[in-house]
């Protein structure tokens, strides 16, 4: 006769729960590292839409006396937007007689997000065909830009 063996099916029952607890705790932990993921990707995508709000907004308020009167090389800053968390600093720099480089930057400032900066660039001139274009227009090709 063989002896029983007491408390197998206790131990296989506690190994068996151990297993699926740690299974549910890296479950939760996947599905909270996705979130945190997504969430980051949407502020992200929030930075950069800002940036290029705040460079659209700087081509629609172009001063062209101002900016005439830079110098090659010179830069100038436009202005700064601001809509809760988001803040978008735009400057242009001259680059000859009538090419400009206009940059904005656009970050999120919020305690999770610390840094989150994006940029964007357009190629712009302000005359065309001869004339002079107020507010200034894209030169073709890749005019806009990401910049990082």
């Amino acid at each position: 006769m063989k002896p029983a063996r007491r408390g197998f099916v206790l131990v296989a029952a506690l190994v068996a729960l151990v297993i699926i607890a740690l299974l549910v705790t890296g479950a939760f932990f996947a599905s909270g590292q996705e979130m945190i993921v997504a969430r980051n990707e949407l502020r992200d995508q929030q930075a950069f839409s800002f940036a290029e709000y705040g460079a659209a907004k700087a081509l629609e308020s172009w001063n062209t006396a101002a900016s005439d009167s830079m110098t090659a090389g010179q830069t100038q800053r436009l202005g700064t937007l601001s809509r809760g968390f988001l803040q978008s600093d735009a400057i242009v720099t001259k680059l000859d007689t009538a090419l400009y480089l206009v940059t904005a930057d656009g970050r999120m400032s919020s305690a999770d997000t610390p840094g989150l900066r994006r940029r964007v660039g357009i190629l712009v001139r302000t005359i065309r065909d001869g004339v002079q274009a107020n507010p200034p227009v894209r030169v073709s090709g890749q005019a806009w830009s990401e910049l990082y």
